[in-house]
């Protein structure tokens, strides 16, 4: 019904004019007033067949009106688009000579076809050579006007399928076309400059996360490669073959552009699922994303099969339409469950999501109304891909900033991991040590038991019939019984040693200390020497293993041993004391003779073992003959 009422206005409007050129003398183009270009507003006649029936043959002057008193009413671009435009000027060649002409409708028109006539009792005849063969460009087409002649120009075409559509009709210099079709293409305010410049940055973008999938192999950067790969290239494209008259550029404008845009967002969605790990972390968020993923491929099928099928350009719009409005709609629904969530990665995303969001709603608000007084009158700020690209532009620094956060999350998980890995490798290391050192401490015990009950008991044996014999042969000493006698006491005082050391219920301070005050008590009662024990009061609850007590065993008993051979002493004392950081002091002291420290050599190999035990447990020996003898032991516990 719009359509016939559209064809009433102007059938209505043009009734009360008279078509011939006579009464619209102000309408005739004379040649000598066209330098370069001539636009043809005030000279321009315009049919619109909406029904796409009308025969060329049977168009009528009043079916006609002037370009300057054609209604516009609103939605007016849907009916060019869906309809074929007939142009109708006079042009008189007022020169001597032939003069050349290309005409146009507007950048998005297509299937340009030329006719002329000399006056309204002649036929339509198609001009020929009117398709350049070198100008790839469809809305241009060439004629000649022959000198002295007025001629009748016809215009036949459509508009491309697309809302970007400017009906600018133009006369044009065949020596200007170039700068015109140049002019056309570079002059857009800038908007080509930052166009490129963001293509530049979603190019490295979609190189960083391409390069990150294939070394981590998540799909959360395959899919923002993909997204960056997409919308590039329609921000790329978009600037390219800004106001190109080529039959790609007609295609990108009417499906491609609307490809990439929601194939792009299907992917980034799918980034932000797996960004997220909403399928884990938000199951609610992860359903309503997969929802929108079908939502938008479905648009996306409609819309296809809608264009290949040739549909009507309403439908297009109302499909289109309907997209971003859900779009809009998810955006809501996914800042309000960023609000609950409170999660600051998704807070990242959610910044660019809400500035996408609102820069594309203002870039659809400025093509819906190009008109409105919302925006700056600089043409700058007139361009809606502008808000567009600063919304993409946006979205883009958060997704930086998120990325940044989750590298930083990550790391910090990572160096947590690894180190609960090597505390539990060192754990378990530490387990097997214990496994070890209980295994030892076992066999320790088990032959520390066999020795005393099966050696022990041996060596008693020999000792007691040793003594029968002396007693025996009193009256006639036998010098061989009391070596054996001697020897077997040395033996069950070494064994005894040796037992107690691989004992492990031995292993304290308190056993090391009351075994040093027992042997050397006893050792000493045997002799004509006066001797002091000091061993402190309160000893500190330490472990002492039994191969450090076994070595500070043996080097006490070489040095009580020393000072009953070479000291020449009466008195001898035994001082044990603990440093503030639990370490063990002993100290074996005489008034002898003393020892000169450069004789020290002469005692050959004694000193040197006692010196190289205590530095194999870590400990140190060391000695001084002034005013007698003093060997010192410091052994940390």
């Amino acid at each position: 019904m719009k359509k016939y009422w559209l064809l009433s206005v102007l059938f209505l409007t043009s009734f009360t004019k008279l078509f011939a050129h006579e009464d619209t003398s102000l309408s005739v183009i004379y040649t000598s007033s066209v330098k370069n270009l001539h636009y043809l507003d005030k000279n321009m006649h315009v049919f619109i067949d909406s029904n796409n029936n009308v025969d060329l043959q049977l168009l009528r002057g009043i079916m006609f009106m002037h370009l300057n008193e054609r209604p516009r009413p609103k939605g007016f671009k849907k009916y060019m688009i869906d309809s074929k435009m007939y142009l109708l000027f006079w042009i008189n060649n007022d020169e001597d000579k032939p003069r050349d002409f290309f005409v146009t409708p507007g950048i998005y028109a297509k299937e340009c076809i030329l006719y002329t006539r000399i006056n309204n009792d002649y036929p339509w005849k198609e001009i020929p050579g009117q398709v350049v063969p070198d100008k790839n460009e469809n809305a241009y087409r060439y004629f000649t006007v022959p000198p002295g002649t007025e001629m009748q120009i016809l215009v036949r075409c459509s508009y491309a399928r697309t809302n970007v559509i400017v009906f600018k009709p133009y006369l044009i210099n065949p020596i200007y076309l170039d700068d015109h079709i140049s002019k056309n293409h570079n002059e857009w305010h800038g908007v080509n400059v930052f166009t490129y410049l963001l293509c530049g940055l979603l190019l490295m973008m979609m190189l960083y996360s391409f390069a990150n999938y294939v070394q981590n192999l998540k799909r959360s950067f395959l899919y923002y490669s993909l997204y960056s790969l997409l919308i590039g290239a329609l921000l790329f494209l978009k600037a390219a073959l800004h106001e190109r008259s080529t039959p790609f550029n007609f295609f990108y404008e009417e499906y491609l552009d609307y490809f990439l845009q929601m194939s792009g967002y299907i992917f980034y969605i799918g980034f932000t699922r797996m960004f997220l790990n909403t399928p884990v972390q938000y199951p609610t968020l992860n359903k309503m994303f997969v929802i929108a993923e079908i939502v938008l491929g479905l648009f996306l099928a409609v819309f296809s099969a809608l264009y290949f099928t040739g549909s009507a350009y309403p439908n297009l719009v109302a499909v289109e339409n309907s997209s971003k409005y859900f779009l809009i709609f998810l955006g809501i629904m996914y800042v309000i469950l960023g609000i609950v969530k409170r999660n600051r990665l998704m807070n990242y995303l959610l910044a660019g999501n809400v500035a996408n969001l609102l820069f594309g709603g203002m870039s659809q608000y400025l093509i819906s109304y190009p008109s409105s007084n919302l925006f700056p009158d600089a043409p700058l700020f007139r361009q809606s891909l502008v808000y567009f690209e600063v919304g993409i532009f946006l979205e883009l620094i958060f997704f930086l900033l998120g990325l940044v956060y989750k590298n930083k999350i990550e790391l910090i998980e990572k160096v947590k991991m690894d180190e609960a890995m090597k505390l539990e490798a060192e754990k378990q290391e530490y387990a097997k040590q214990i496994a070890v050192l209980s295994a030892q401490q076992d066999e320790r015990s088990r032959i520390s038991a066999d020795m005393h009950d099966e050696l022990g008991s041996g060596v008693t044996a020999i000792r007691l019939l040793s003594e029968i014999a002396r007693k025996k042969t009193k009256d006639r000493p036998v010098e061989e019984i009391d070596r054996i006698s001697y020897n077997a006491n040395e033996l069950m005082t070494k064994m005894n040693a040796i037992i107690w050391s691989m004992n492990a219920g031995n292993d304290t301070v308190d056993s090391l200390v009351a075994y040093i005050r027992s042997y050397a008590s006893e050792y000493l009662d045997n002799f004509d020497m006066l001797y002091r024990i000091n061993t402190p009061s309160n000893l500190p609850k330490l472990e002492v293993s039994g191969v450090k007590r076994r070595n500070i065993f043996l080097v006490l008993k070489e040095s009580i041993n020393n000072v009953m051979k070479h000291a020449g002493a009466t008195e001898v004392t035994i001082n044990v004391h603990f440093s503030d950081n639990n370490q063990l002091i002993v100290e074996i002291a005489d008034n002898g003779k003393g020892i000169d420290a450069e004789k020290l050599n002469q005692f050959g190999n004694g000193l040197k073992n006692m010196k190289r035990r205590m530095e194999s447990i870590g400990g140190t020996f060391t000695i001084t003959g002034t005013n007698g003898t003093r060997v010192t032991l410091e052994v940390p516990l």
